[in-house]
């Protein structure tokens, strides 16, 4: 297996990650309850999924400019909009990673900021399914800058994904709103 495919597949375990953190990140805002196994709470899911996420993005990150057919430089991975391949959902990716990346500080400090500080940082995990979902779908995994192909079992599920982090996102700020008189 080529470094550049197996950082693919660990992208894809990052967005499944993102995905997991959206639902049960809904789940702990909508206030449903009902026992997890183990004594396990929704909060301590919440944090495992963020921040296995965020461990999935580093690795898939860093993975690429190991491999010497990806073209890319460490600095690529910091300004990537003059990548040999794919600049532009190289970008995409840049922004999300960014984003993600003050939401999952904030998290970590969330008990030394103020909550409403740390609230608002926390919905730039919204801001940040935009560029993740472009990156995540038009990217050609293997850097070939070849067309996307839709029925790929990999983009199936990429899609699904982002089907999914849409709907959540949907009813959390349309449908739920809405329902609760806001």
């Amino acid at each position: 297996m080529e470094t550049i495919e197996l950082s693919g597949i660990i992208g894809m375990i990052a967005l499944a990650a993102l995905t997991a953190n959206f639902f049960v990140g809904i789940f702990i805002w909508s206030k449903r309850e009902f026992a997890l196994p183990y004594q396990l709470t929704f909060l301590q899911l919440h944090k495992f999924t963020g921040y296995s996420a965020a461990i999935a993005i580093l690795l898939h990150i860093v993975l690429i400019p190991l491999d010497p057919k990806s073209g890319f430089t460490w600095g690529d991975l910091v300004l990537p909009a003059w990548t040999q391949h794919q600049p532009l959902a190289n970008t995409f990716g840049s922004v999300a990673l960014y984003l993600i990346g003050v939401v999952v500080i904030s998290s970590y400090y969330k008990d030394k900021i103020k909550l409403k500080t740390w609230r608002t940082l926390h919905f730039l995990s919204y801001f940040a399914a935009v560029p993740l979902i472009l990156h995540s779908i038009i990217t050609d995994p293997k850097l070939e800058d070849r067309p996307i192909d839709w029925f790929d079992a990999e983009k199936l599920f990429v899609i699904g994904c982002c089907v999914a982090i849409i709907a959540l996102s949907t009813y959390r700020f349309f449908i739920k709103e809405k329902d609760a008189g806001y």
